[in-house]
């Protein structure tokens, strides 16, 4: 990928889909779904970014805070860790459900 489509997902056609699966060994559809995941990432955050309180720019965790003894994920005896949420880290790095590179 260029810095540019890094920058502004929204740009990446048809066309640098495939040239970008290609370059990375992976199935357009496998592309399609990462950028689907990306976009979706970017708006979670923005929502997160606007629960600041003012107060020393600390954020309002209201949504979390029900959550008590429970992981970070919110799953009791998982550890908290997202990869236990998500299905598993993959083994030696990479994104969670999908697979290995090659």
């Amino acid at each position: 990928m260029t810095k540019e489509e890094r920058r502004k997902p929204e740009i990446i056609n048809g066309s640098r889909r495939q040239r970008i699966a290609t370059g990375s060994g992976r199935s357009i559809a496998e592309v399609n779904r990462l950028v689907k995941q990306f976009g979706e990432m970017q708006k979670m955050m923005k929502r997160m970014g606007g629960m600041t309180t003012g107060k020393k720019g600390k954020r309002k965790m209201s949504s979390m805070a029900g959550l008590g003894g429970l992981g970070a994920a919110g799953l009791p005896g998982q550890g908290g860790g997202f990869g236990d949420a998500l299905g598993g880290g993959a083994p030696g790095g990479g994104f969670p459900g999908f697979p290995p590179s090659r």
